[in-house]
């Protein structure tokens, strides 16, 4: 990357820290904040729950100071013109809290900002800065609050923040090249093509390691065998020389990880599942979702039918009885697939996570609680007998930062092999309260 580039880049995350410097008082060291104690938070992976989108992104621009960037799609707030100017706006509130993980209750910095935004001239991407206190080998979760203040609609969303490493993803860039917008997903296909910049180093080669599509499923949670997380060895490794004017595109599933030394434990990870990605359209994805409901023997005999959407519709046939229950149940399911990617992509599918394996067979769940290293999610009243647990542990991989592991119970089996039981009877599995 030429030196003009990277003093560009420097310059836009110094603006960003004038603009915000009026907001470094609302930060305090507290030993009474927290990070919603005790709060149902279900509504973070009910999809109909908010009318907000954010996308976010952490970038480390100092050893004292780290940038949250948030993106707003003007298109899903609500734009009037009872104002003084008469011109159609929108206002867009966003608050942010940092906590300390391992310090209980520990509030690090705080802010709140507001946007007025002018529908005419505005880009279909709203983009922001906002630079927050970090210190050097600690972890950290921010808590951010978007707001529409005009639709009175909000959504809450905790992102990770990890100073432990100076190589990690959040020490990496990743630019449209020809648009030269950041990315906020790293997740991409092949018509994108894009560079990977490592702002506080002039790159002259990159160190690419890759790991082809991890197919692994995991076992129904009654089963005592955890999810393994980790990654063996690259499946290959390559040397580039680092061009920002060639830029850079994937066509090849996997998972890709760039690294600035070949010894760096982390590095910048991109990863491509499949063109549709996170839907599930062609009849090789529609298929393998079903691994939950049937044994291996009967996917291993739909794999092999020469007609592979027949052979998924009549799965969903013979189970419903009925074509328009069969359309219902398929709807229901793939939609869960779908947002099983859209919540719990980690370096693998989200649908073939834990989490996405829980969420396409019970739903989003009834409750949720967080920390910054554990989810637990709850079916059914809380104050009943019948309810189902199940609790999360964030596992720390460098290759995601949103990869959980179920904790799993023998305790579970009765209530798996009813929820299964249902599905393949043509119904809708729901936790019933006493």
């Amino acid at each position: 990357m030429g030196m003009y580039r990277l003093k560009k880049f420097y310059i836009i995350f110094s603006l960003a820290g004038l603009v915000l410097c009026v907001f470094w008082g609302c930060g305090s060291s507290s030993e009474t904040a927290s990070i919603s104690p005790g709060q149902n938070l279900a509504y973070l992976y009910r999809p109909g729950a908010s009318s907000l989108h954010p996308r976010f992104l952490i970038y480390h621009n100092s050893d004292t100071t780290s940038n949250l960037m948030v993106k707003v799609y003007p298109v899903e707030l609500l734009f009037n013109q009872a104002n003084e100017d008469g011109v159609f706006k929108a206002w867009l509130s966003i608050r942010y809290r940092v906590f300390e993980v391992g310090r209980v209750r520990y509030l690090v910095d705080s802010a709140a900002l507001e946007f007025p935004l002018e529908l005419e001239g505005l880009n279909k991407d709203f983009v922001t800065n906002m630079t927050i206190r970090t210190e050097p080998n600690k972890e950290y979760v921010v808590e951010v609050v978007t707001m529409d203040r005009l639709r009175k609609s909000a959504v809450q969303n905790f992102i990770p923040i990890d100073k432990r490493s100076e190589t990690n993803s959040q020490n990496f860039l990743v630019m449209s090249h020809f648009s030269r917008e950041i990315i906020f997903n790293p997740v991409v296909d092949s018509n994108l093509v894009f560079d990977v910049f490592f702002p506080k180093r002039t790159l002259d080669t990159l160190y690419v390691n890759y790991y082809e599509p991890d197919a692994r499923i995991p076992y129904s949670p009654n089963l005592l065998i955890p999810t393994n997380l980790t990654l063996d060895d690259p499946d290959s490794s390559w040397l580039m020389t680092y061009w920002d004017t060639i830029g850079m595109r994937i066509n090849k599933p996997g998972i890709y990880q760039y690294l600035i030394d070949a010894d760096d434990e982390a590095g910048c990870n991109i990863y491509y599942f499949n063109e549709h990605y996170p839907s599930v359209t062609t009849p090789e994805l529609l298929l393998e979702p079903l691994i939950y409901l049937v044994s291996e023997s009967e996917m291993a005999e739909m794999r092999n039918q020469p007609n592979l959407k027949l052979a998924v519709d009549n799965f969903w046939l013979k189970a419903a009885s009925d074509i328009n229950r069969a359309k219902e149940l398929i709807r229901i399911y793939y939609n869960r697939v779908l947002y099983a990617n859209y919540y719990f992509t980690s370096f693998k599918e989200g649908w073939r996570t834990d989490r996405g394996m829980i969420y396409i067979i019970y739903g989003p769940p009834s409750a949720l609680y967080k920390t910054p290293t554990q989810e637990r999610w709850v079916y059914g009243k809380e104050t009943s007998e019948n309810k189902i647990e199940f609790t999360f542990d964030r596992y720390d991989s460098p290759f995601s930062h949103n990869a959980y592991r179920l904790q799993r119970s023998e305790g579970l089996t009765s209530r798996w092999v009813q929820a299964i039981r249902v599905w393949r009877q043509g119904n809708i599995f729901i936790v019933e309260n006493d």
